[in-house]
């Protein structure tokens, strides 16, 4: 008979419990068995994790390369990001540079034509005012004798008898 039938009886004789027992007796672990199965587990456990630091220290090493190589791609990329600045910044000074000078050559010669054109503009508008100005006393004197005339006309119209 196997245990489990023998448990599940209802009246269990001398012979059935002895069964049981010696059953029983035979799938206990003593505590020695338990000490050492603990024992080599614990072992077991310690070397899995020595073997896991083990490569836990490979991939920290591995990332501290790539880290190290990493910073020397940025490094370089940042050397020949400030050396392209740089040159770019040196074609552009120039060409200010040269836009400047060709500046100031343009603006000399138009200073030059441009002076004796306004001094030539300057004296012909001397003679237009000067033109104008003895037109405008002329004018002047004009209104002034009709001002005078209208109000005086009564008195003159007496004097000449009219």
């Amino acid at each position: 008979m196997n245990p489990k039938e023998l448990y599940e009886k209802d009246n269990l004789t001398q012979k059935d419990i002895i069964q049981l027992l010696l059953h029983n007796a035979q799938h206990m672990v003593t505590r020695d068995e338990l000490k050492e199965d603990n024992r080599e587990l614990k072992l077991e456990i310690k070397e899995e994790i020595y073997k896991i630091d083990i490569k836990i220290d490979n991939v920290k090493n591995e990332l501290k390369e790539d880290i190290k190589q990493l910073d020397t791609k940025i490094d370089s990329v940042k050397d020949e990001l400030n050396s392209k600045i740089n040159n770019v910044k040196n074609e552009l000074n120039s060409k200010i540079d040269n836009v400047k000078s060709e500046l100031k050559n343009d603006i000399k010669s138009l200073k030059d034509n441009d002076i004796q054109d306004l001094k030539n503009d300057i004296k012909e508008l001397r003679n237009e005012i000067k033109l104008i100005h003895t037109k405008l006393d002329r004018f002047q004197w004009l209104i002034i004798t009709m001002l005078v005339t209208i109000l005086f006309k009564d008195y003159i119209i007496k004097l000449l008898g009219i």
